[in-house]
């Protein structure tokens, strides 16, 4: 372990089980001492119609290790300029509190959902309309709101919106995974979004598409991504989005064997 690794810092390591496997996931969480974002749950019409959504919501409440959840974010964007995709938005957002409130959630997080490509007018119309409602949302359910880079290409939409919001408990997730296909390399992110960080996604990919991969298993340099990581001197949940829970598996072996994240 190198001299950077033994610095004092603290990971709080979580996993995203799904309910059809539950035993062997709560097997594994109690075993290592990981605690749940709740993902399954981020669809909730679709759960709505199978009838699962109440048994879910019943079985991570139950578990007790329920720490996060992971917001409706299909096709969900608060800061539409179209009122009725924004309203519907809104609608799916506070869906996604109420079930981090049943479940005991203490975190949401929700993608950002701003068009890429357009800047101006149009980026300072969305932060106002984003920043309005997740500081409103924040207020409502005494929840920490966090926005992930998603479909980001850079960090200017998040630092931009991040600059308006008022309520201190509205940060940003880094999802390492997304910064390493971005435009921009996963050490800008942490220069440009720094102070409002205090949330990290875990996950591999060769810098191409969202692959999900083991830790490890890609071109993420995560030495590097560690240091960054630790030069934010302060505790962050740390989410692995690597799917299956053999994939967790060898993220977790993988964290240990380099001692980073202070795994």
């Amino acid at each position: 372990m190198t001299d950077s690794h033994s610095k004092k810092a603290k990971g709080s390591l979580q996993i995203q089980p799904v309910r059809a496997s539950r035993d062997k996931w709560g097997e594994y969480a109690s075993a290592e001492g990981i605690s749940f974002e709740i993902l399954e749950l981020s669809t909730p019409p679709a759960l709505n119609e199978s009838g699962l959504f109440e048994s879910c919501i019943e079985w991570y409440r139950d578990s007790g290790r329920v720490r996060s959840l992971h917001g409706n974010f299909i096709d969900v964007n608060p800061g539409s300029g179209d009122v009725l995709f924004r309203e519907l938005s809104k609608k799916r957002c506070r869906e996604s509190c109420e079930a981090a409130i049943k479940t005991g959630a203490e975190n949401v997080v929700f993608h950002s959902s701003c068009f890429p490509f357009l800047r101006g007018p149009y980026l300072e119309g969305w932060s106002a309309l984003c920043a309005d409602f997740y500081d409103e949302l924040a207020g409502e359910y005494d929840l920490n709101i966090f926005i992930e880079n998603s479909p980001d290409i850079d960090p200017e939409p998040l630092k931009n919106l991040m600059s308006v919001v008022k309520d201190s408990r509205i940060g940003v997730c880094l999802d390492l995974g997304h910064a390493n296909y971005s435009q921009v390399g996963i050490a800008g992110w942490f220069e440009e979004l720094g102070e409002k960080i205090g949330y990290l996604h875990l996950s591999d990919n060769m810098g191409t598409y969202d692959d999900h991969l083991p830790l490890g298993q890609g071109s993420i340099d995560w030495d590097e991504a560690d240091r960054l990581w630790r030069g934010l001197k302060r505790d962050t949940p740390l989410t692995l989005e690597v799917g299956n829970l053999d994939n967790v598996m060898k993220s977790v072996d993988f964290l240990k064997e380099k001692g980073l994240f202070g795994q």
